[in-house]
């Protein structure tokens, strides 16, 4: 039997459509159908009931979906392990990494990776959400957040640290000794609840809970470093994406005394408990391990 053909139905469960699927591996939805019913014909039976919006497994279907994700990863651990003999790393990693941090820094690591590890294909998504990373198919998850789910494997590399930044023209006119002096409408912040925004923010003796209202939101941290710098306000971000602009003096700290968080305060490295990691996943993730060490605050030091 074909593995390929397995690898394929195991690839439409888990996307939970032909379309997805095929978008997936950049190939036609009409070949990825192809493939499915190849592989009903050698099996003689029906493994899925299609129709224009969902698949439903069959009996066989479910049978052959829970045997297929166990020879998929045996032959992967089988490759890793004749890799490591040849000390090659080949296979194909699933990478998913946060918006900010993927765009601004993590491009130029993953083009190490690939230089040091040429055999290795990277599928990279961008997203900050830490829910249902397994379910789109992802091998490893780059992510800062507060927690983690427990059937997931992470790995703590550390506290990130955020604070409150503004471009050093905005900062001149509005010398703001604390968070709380900064009016409504000045801060630049993830989304919150309706119109209203909860940071929490900390001088280290003291914790004090600020409910906002930003006029401008937005999960993407690139945008709102973009509207901070061209002077719209003052956002709070981790201290790495303004870390440059800090030392030329474009930016200043605002209220520097003065930490946030709530926003996501740790970065982790994110696998599936169930899978059994490939030998291109093992070096990306023992890459990133150590990549990612200039992000988080070491020894308390800003």
């Amino acid at each position: 039997m074909d593995i390929n053909l397995i690898r394929n139905f195991v690839e439409i469960v888990d996307a939970r459509s032909l379309s997805a699927a095929a978008r997936q591996r950049d190939i036609t939805r009409s070949k990825v159908s192809k493939e499915l019913k190849a592989l009903e014909a050698a099996m003689g039976v029906t493994l899925l009931h299609r129709t224009t919006r969902s698949i439903l497994l069959t009996a066989a279907g479910e049978v052959l979906y829970e045997h297929g994700q166990s020879i998929i990863r045996e032959v992967e651990a089988a490759q890793g392990a004749i890799d490591a003999l040849r000390q090659v790393v080949t296979g194909t990693v699933r990478l998913s990494v946060p918006t900010g941090l993927g765009e601004m820094y993590l491009a130029d690591l993953l083009l190490a990776f690939r230089k040091r590890h040429p055999e290795v294909r990277i599928r990279v998504l961008f997203s900050n959400r830490v829910s249902d990373l397994m379910s789109a198919q992802v091998d490893v998850a780059v992510r800062l957040a507060q927690e983690v789910q427990e059937h997931l494997v992470a790995r703590d590399l550390g506290p990130v640290e955020f604070g409150l930044y503004a471009s050093s023209a905005f900062a001149r006119g509005r010398p703001f000794h604390s968070p709380m002096d900064i009016p409504n409408g000045v801060l630049l912040t993830p989304p919150g609840d309706g119109r209203t925004y909860a940071i929490t923010v900390s001088d280290g003796q003291r914790e004090v809970g600020l409910k906002c209202e930003p006029f401008i939101t937005s999960e993407h941290f690139p945008f709102l470093k973009q509207a901070m710098a061209k002077g719209h306000g003052v956002a709070a971000l981790p201290h790495y994406m303004v870390a440059d602009e800090l030392r030329a003096g474009a930016v200043q700290r605002m209220c520097p005394d003065w930490t946030v968080s709530g926003l996501g305060d740790r970065l982790y490295i994110i696998t599936a408990e169930d899978r059994r990691p490939s030998h291109a996943v093992k070096a990306l993730t023992e890459f990133l391990k150590v990549s990612l060490q200039r992000f988080v605050q070491q020894g308390g030091t800003r």
